[in-house]
Order: C-alpha cells, then structure tokens, then sequence
C-alpha cells in the first residue's frame, strides 16, 4: 500500500494542472497521484490520458498516477470524495492543481506525512470564522494563532481520522463523503473543519515549500452567487450550534 495518497481535483486550466504534475512525478514510487477531472473542457483530458499510459515507464520508481474524468462539473467536494474513494494510500493529501513546490521535490510530502498522527488534521494554512456572522477573519501559517476551520488547498490526515469524518449518505448513492457534497465550492473546508472540532481532531498547521496561487478554478465560474450560496448554507447548517471552538 502506498504511504501516501495525493488527491487534485481540476477543472481545466491544463498549463497549471501540467507544472503541479511536474513537481510531483519527482516523487518516489510509495505516492500515487490521483487526478479527478471535473468535466474539463481544455486539453486535460487528452494531455492527461497520455501521462496515465506512459506515466510509469517515463518514470521508473516514482509516483504512479490514476485518472478519473466526470462529464460534467460535480464540484470540488465531490471531486474530493471521488478522489478519496479510489485512493489506496496510508494516508491521504487533498491539494490544489495551481500549486508549484519550491524545493525538496523528492521528498517535501515527509514534512506532511512526520506530521500525521492518529486524530489529526494537517496543512499548512488554517483559519477563523467569525462565529456570529460567519465572516472570515483571517487565513494564517502561524501554528501558534487560534483556528477554527483549515483549508481545503492542502489538507491532509491519516485515512483513520478521514474515517472519523465520514458523512452518512441519504442519497442512496454509494462511496465515502468526506467533504460534506452540499457545497458545490467554498465552505466546505470550513464546514470539514467544524465537524472536526466537535471531533476533538487536532488541527496541526505545518511549513513546506510550496506555493499556492489561488481562485484559478474558481476564476472560471461565477465565483461571487457560489459563495453566496454555500455560505448561506452554512450558516443554515451551523448557526446556534456549539461551533466556537478554536486549535
């Protein structure tokens, strides 16, 4: 079994899904690299499905990769979930295509992975949400200022404490919800990170050398009525609960 399970949703945007894989076919043969692909309309489809045939003899000993393509675009969460259902590893990374790692190529997941412990979440930004009117405060790589919520970007957690977090589905549909699929995008780290504090799960923030852009994929699509609409579902979802807890 790998010992560690690297999950990327993309949604077009093949240049920068292209430099991510770059950084991370440098690691070594115990990852596998998981692509999810929400309906892409770019080259993703064909440059990727290339990669998924020659990915291994191109380079021996490194990281293998899996490729999954949804006709059309479930989301992030769902993307995640996809992701999550197929992976095999130990231990399991959610990330971002619009990343680029700086250095320690061969090796920066080992920050990540020293870090992993029974019941705990890892990465290296986290946050607060104002717990009365539900705005953000302030996302933060401080391991020392209080948090609420870690963000979706680069999360991960031993596939136990994934375990712990599993949604029961009513939708009669099959395979493990991790991220709550209520949200089509934004808030469902948040909403991840609430049930994890009424879990007790750690939130463990960690320094690697990696660079996330942001908004790339979001960029594409009407990004102000998305937000708008997963946050009043989660203030529908957690208002008046017992939420104010901080990490």
């Amino acid at each position: 079994m790998n010992k560690l399970s690297i999950v990327i949703p993309v949604f077009n945007k093949w240049n920068f899904t292209k430099s991510c894989l770059n950084d991370l076919m440098q690691l070594s043969s115990d990852h596998e690299i998981i692509i999810i692909d929400n309906g892409s309309s770019d080259e993703t489809n064909i440059e990727i499905s290339k990669l998924d045939k020659d990915f291994n003899q191109l380079k021996n000993g490194k990281a293998g990769l899996a490729y999954y393509r949804f006709e059309e675009n479930q989301g992030f969460a769902k993307g995640c979930n996809k992701g999550y259902q197929i992976s095999t590893g130990n231990n399991i990374i959610f990330i971002n295509n619009d990343i680029r790692v700086k250095s320690k190529h061969e090796n920066w997941t080992q920050i990540i992975l020293d870090s992993i412990k029974e019941n705990t979440l890892v990465g290296p930004t986290g946050g607060m949400i104002d717990p009365i009117n539900f705005q953000f405060l302030y996302e933060t790589r401080d391991p020392n200022k209080p948090k609420n919520y870690m963000s979706g970007w680069c999360l991960a957690a031993s596939r136990s404490t994934w375990e712990k977090l599993h949604i029961p589905r009513i939708d009669g549909k099959r395979g493990a919800q991790i991220f709550s699929e209520e949200f089509f995008c934004y808030f469902e780290d948040t909403d991840l990170g609430f049930r994890a504090s009424k879990l007790s799960i750690e939130f463990r923030l960690v320094d690697i050398p990696v660079v996330h852009f942001g908004k790339i994929t979001s960029g594409q699509i009407s990004t102000h009525k998305l937000y708008s609409e997963a946050r009043k579902i989660f203030i529908t979802k957690w208002s008046g609960k017992n939420h104010d807890i901080t990490k």
